[in-house]
């Protein structure tokens, strides 16, 4: 999906509510390694409501040791990004992020493992309307 780039953003749309979550990676995707943790200080979350910008969140790297988690190409196309511990992680059974309810963004308060906000206020399970990657270029 995103292998072998670097400086990716993913946005993505939670069905049925007004929320954009996504995530920043300044590393390369690497689905080639096997199921690998990365390191990172420069990752992060973050929640956007449509029309009210001031209750917007940004989570950044608390634990750099697990700021990423990479898949394997088996998972390919069953897992996308994961950043965390589960505190945003895109993931389906069914080849399609919009058709089952496996996207997560873990809440915990006060007790996130990788990031130090939450973005959502719920651990429901959910599925994303559509979503899209984005790669970061340094303009010289």
């Amino acid at each position: 999906m995103f292998h072998g780039h670097a400086g990716t953003v993913v946005v993505s749309k939670v069905a049925g509510t007004d929320e954009i979550v996504g995530g920043y990676n300044p590393l390369a995707w690497d689905n080639s390694a096997g199921e690998v943790r990365m390191k990172t200080n420069d990752s992060f979350i973050f929640l956007l409501k449509n029309g009210n910008v001031q209750d917007s969140i940004l989570g950044r790297v608390v634990d750099n040791e697990g700021a990423l988690l990479y898949h394997d190409s088996n998972n390919q196309n069953t897992i996308g990004p994961w950043f965390g511990d589960y505190e945003f992680i895109m993931q389906s059974e069914a080849f399609d992020f919009t058709q089952d309810k496996l996207c997560q963004c873990e809440y915990d308060l006060g007790n996130n493992i990788c990031y130090e906000e939450p973005i959502r206020t719920t651990n429901e399970e959910f599925s994303i309307v559509d979503y899209e990657v984005f790669k970061i270029v340094k303009k010289c």
